[in-house]
C-alpha cells in the first residue's frame, strides 16, 4: 500500500515538473520556441513573462536569422517572429509580438486605438507611419513599461504623452482580457 501511495505521489510532483517546464508563467501566455525545437529561449522568453499587458496565447516561433534590411519582422501568415540578430532586443521582440496580438484582437481595438492616429488605412507603408506599426510601438511600451513620466518618442511618430500611454495600454489590456488597471 506505501508503495502505491509514493509512486502515485512521485507522478504527480513528475507531470507537475514537466508542466513547470512546459507552461508559461500565465496561461494564455506565449511560449517562445526557436526552430531547433528549443522552448523559452533566453533572454526572449523572459521579456514576454515580464510583459505588462497580454499576449497572444500559444507557440510562436522565433528566428533569430534576420529579416531582410529590417530590425524584425511577422512573415505574412505564419506564427512566427523573425528578428535580426543585431536587433534582438526586448523593444523589437515586443513590437513584433504587438503585430501577432494586432491580428488576434477584436476590431473595436483598432477603432479606440485609431482615436490616437486619425481614421486612415490600418495597414500600409510602414514608411507612412500606419497605424499598425504605431501600435505594435505602443505595445512594445505598454509590454515594457506600466507608466512613463513624460513624453516618450518611439519609431513610427509614436510619441505619447503619460495620459496617451495609460489610454493605450488599457485599450490593449481589455482587447486581452485584462483588467483596464
Amino acid at each position: 500500500m506505501a508503495t502505491r501511495s509514493f509512486i502515485r505521489t512521485i507522478a504527480a510532483l513528475g507531470a507537475l515538473l514537466v508542466c513547470g517546464l512546459l507552461c508559461t508563467g500565465t496561461a494564455g501566455a506565449t511560449t517562445l520556441v526557436l526552430p531547433d525545437g528549443t522552448v523559452g529561449p533566453q533572454p526572449y522568453q523572459t521579456w514576454v513573462d515580464r510583459a505588462a499587458v497580454p499576449t497572444v496565447p500559444g507557440v510562436v516561433t522565433l528566428r533569430l536569422d534576420g529579416c531582410q534590411d529590417l530590425p524584425g519582422c511577422v512573415p505574412a501568415g505564419a506564427r512566427e517572429i523573425a528578428l535580426s540578430p543585431d536587433w534582438a532586443n526586448a523593444h523589437v521582440l515586443l513590437h513584433e509580438l504587438g503585430h501577432l496580438f494586432d491580428d488576434e484582437m477584436p476590431d473595436w481595438a483598432r477603432t479606440q486605438f485609431q482615436a490616437f492616429t486619425g481614421p486612415r488605412a490600418w495597414l500600409a507603408d510602414p514608411s507612412t507611419n500606419p497605424p499598425s506599426e504605431q501600435f505594435a510601438e505602443a505595445y512594445s511600451l505598454c509590454a515594457r513599461r506600466r507608466v512613463i513620466r513624460q513624453r516618450t518618442f518611439a519609431a513610427y511618430r509614436w510619441a505619447p504623452t503619460p495620459a496617451a500611454h495609460l489610454r493605450a495600454c488599457s485599450i490593449i489590456r481589455r482587447a486581452g482580457g485584462w483588467p483596464a488597471r
